[in-house]
């Protein structure tokens, strides 16, 4: 009788403690958050098609493409801060009576933007942008003292700009992506090239560490 005694006191004991952790869990939502995890650094190697243009009525959006990477810092689980670089080509048509010439401009583009995570999947982001000219070129003469396709110094120029986006992880370290940007610096009003863009960009990601895996 005494051993039954024993093991049933015990038995009792560990049904309340039991009962009081799932209450308490229950209650308070306390206990180890499985999905907390996240990697600080991470490299963002990604390409983008680009459907650009002159934000004047004259000219007519065309396709091209940049390709780059971007170094990530994770703050926490949903925030994070990212910058890089990118090669960067941004091409567009004139519709005019008299010029259906192209332009293509070359840039070095370095953006700083912030990222914000409501899911692990899914994030959106918004920051600065700085682009750097490489080279401005036309389909025809437009340098008639050179002869040449490329534009003079100083038609178009080194320029600031903001971007918007949004990105998703489609599987494991590949995410598509979304963005709008615009560029925008003071230009000679009696010029039809103004340095003054936008920008609506369908990007593919790829992360050389898998952010839905749980660091080591």
């Amino acid at each position: 009788m005494e051993k039954i005694g024993f093991w049933g006191v015990l038995l009792f004991f560990s049904t309340v403690a039991a009962q009081g952790d799932d209450n308490l869990l229950m209650q308070y939502n306390k206990g180890p958050d499985l999905d907390g995890f996240y990697r600080k650094w991470n490299f963002d190697l990604h390409a983008h098609m680009i459907y650009g243009k002159l934000k004047e009525d004259d000219v007519v959006y065309k396709i091209s493409y940049s390709a780059g990477a971007y170094l990530q810092f994770k703050f926490s689980k949903t925030f994070a801060l990212s910058s890089g670089t990118d090669f960067y080509q941004l091409s567009y048509q004139y519709n005019l009576s008299k010029n259906q010439s192209y332009d293509k401009l070359t840039y070095l583009s370095f953006p700083l933007t912030i990222r914000a995570f409501p899911s692990r999947k899914l994030h959106f982001e918004t920051g600065l942008l700085y682009h750097h000219l490489i080279e401005a070129r036309n389909t025809e003469i437009v340098d008639l003292r050179k002869q040449s396709p490329l534009y003079p110094e100083g038609v178009f120029k080194n320029v600031f700009g903001w971007l918007f986006g949004v990105q998703y992880n489609v599987w494991k370290r590949l995410d598509v992506s979304l963005q709008y940007r615009f560029l925008k610096k003071a230009s000679d009003l009696q010029r039809l090239q103004k340095n003054h863009f936008e920008a609506f960009q369908l990007g593919l990601h790829f992360y050389v560490l898998n952010p839905q895996k749980k660091p080591k």
